[in-house]
């Protein structure tokens, strides 16, 4: 992983955001948590979703006012509509505290699921993202080719020139040496 280019983190990072989209979309919650995302897509736990959802406003709507968060929040306390990374957190007093420290920082929605209780996008929906997101993919497939024919034109002109400058270089030192009684 170490040797990703710029372009191929930027085209995992779409990779991410489409599996994002199809989830803020068709989850039976209209809420989802960023460390959600963390725990359901298996990524580092410092991978930066938040900033990722924020880059892509056009797609999700980051926070949610305090009333709706409080109102998952005793959802939640009572054993509903609990996120699979608490759900998963065996101790009831733990998950609790979980659930007590969300903060509606700690949440975003697709920019389709803006109200409370929203259900679930229509098929119509998802594929636009999609082919959204398919669209700034080929996008950046494209200026990175263009970057690379550019960088190889470059190299092409500066090794013609330095062979260029080397015949002349050559030419010169034969017409001083034969010119020399």
């Amino acid at each position: 992983m170490a040797n990703r280019t710029t372009s191929g983190r930027s085209l995992e990072e779409l990779d991410i955001v489409s599996a994002i989209w199809v989830m803020a979309n068709n989850d039976e919650n209209h809420l989802i948590t960023y460390r959600g995302i963390i725990h359901r897509l298996e990524l580092p736990s410092d991978y930066d979703v938040k900033g990722l959802v924020r880059s892509r406003g056009e797609l999700f709507r980051p926070g949610v006012q305090q009333w709706i968060l409080n109102d998952w929040k005793s959802d939640m306390l009572g054993g509903k509509s609990l996120p699979i990374w608490i759900r998963d957190v065996k101790d009831k007093n733990e998950q609790a505290k979980m659930i007590h420290q969300l903060t509606p920082d700690d949440v975003f929605r697709s920019q389709f699921r803006a109200r409370k209780d929203a259900a679930k996008a229509e098929l119509s929906v998802i594929d636009w993202g999609l082919q959204h997101i398919e669209r700034l993919r080929k996008s950046r497939l494209e200026s990175s080719d263009a970057r690379q024919k550019s960088i190889q034109l470059w190299i092409i002109i500066f090794t013609s020139a330095v062979n260029i400058l080397l015949a002349i270089a050559n030419i010169v030192i034969a017409s001083t040496s034969n010119s020399t009684p």
